[in-house]
């Protein structure tokens, strides 16, 4: 059974490091897209990308230290 949750820590954390460039990417662009039409300001934005790139890495940290126990 512990090596099931193994598993699918592994994948999840492979999941999120390949899935983050497209992620940064795709939220780059939105963001772009709202600090063109002056929706939102370009600080904002970066902090917006900041936070998702941060959560992203939390995510795998977490699950590489929970593969751990």
């Amino acid at each position: 059974m512990k090596s099931d949750d193994n598993k699918q820590n592994i994948l999840k954390i492979v999941g999120l490091a390949v899935g983050l460039p497209s992620s940064i990417l795709g939220v780059f662009i939105i963001i772009y897209i709202l600090v063109e039409k002056n929706i939102i300001t370009a600080t904002l934005g970066l902090v917006i990308i900041l936070i998702v790139i941060t959560y992203t890495f939390y995510l795998m940290i977490r699950y590489a230290l929970k593969k751990q126990d």
